[in-house]
């Protein structure tokens, strides 16, 4: 049978663990996850727009450059038997980013200026594409003729008459894969982290 002080420290360590400030640890992980783009054992996959060179998301960093993940990521703690941290975005976004998903087309990926925040503002395709044409914007033929726009130098012969681009957006018809990009993991660097984590909450208790 457990003495009274093996239960009274049994009672602070669970004390510790069920603060939010302890838990946190896990946002403040995937946050270096993302920013670095992986970790020791997983590398995120470059985007559609940098792998195709198109598009303004070209050199753009996964979960990372829009900021919105960033500000969804908080921690629940829930403590029946044992203490459980899980990592909780508020949206589903990044469970669906941590398992990879299908985006179903067409997916319209925005070449022009003008055309960026409509597109944008749409959301998750699939895209209205009739919206975009009816605001008169133009669309390129073929990926390649995307890319040629995307990644030359912009002279007199690129505009219409008007002045625009000649081309506003792109179309993926038949959708795109999307690959796994863990938010969540246990990388033996996080393995520390957390640990050393902990290590100091319960010092700063006297455990």
């Amino acid at each position: 049978m457990p003495s009274a002080n093996e239960l009274f420290i049994k009672n602070e360590i669970r004390n510790v663990l069920q603060k939010f400030s302890v838990a946190s640890v896990l946002i403040d992980r995937a946050k270096i996850r993302i920013k670095n783009q992986g970790d020791s054992t997983v590398k995120y996959p470059e985007l559609w727009a940098t792998e195709n060179r198109v598009g303004f998301r070209q050199g753009g960093e996964a979960l990372n450059d829009t900021g919105t993940m960033m500000g969804l990521l908080s921690v629940n703690v829930e403590s029946n038997v044992d203490i459980t941290w899980t990592l909780t975005d508020g949206s589903g976004y990044g469970v669906k980013h941590q398992e990879g998903f299908i985006n179903k087309g067409p997916i319209a990926v925005a070449l022009s200026p003008r055309a960026r925040l409509p597109i944008k503002n749409m959301g998750e395709p699939p895209h209205d594409i009739a919206f975009l044409d009816s605001m008169n914007f133009e669309e390129a033929p073929s990926l390649q003729a995307a890319q040629e726009l995307a990644n030359k130098p912009k002279t007199k012969k690129d505009k219409t008459k008007k002045g625009k681009l000649l081309y506003d957006y792109y179309i993926i018809e038949d959708g795109a894969k999307v690959p796994p990009r863990p938010i969540a993991n246990n990388p033996p660097e996080d393995i520390k982290a957390i640990s050393n984590h902990i290590k100091r909450a319960f010092s700063l208790k006297g455990i």
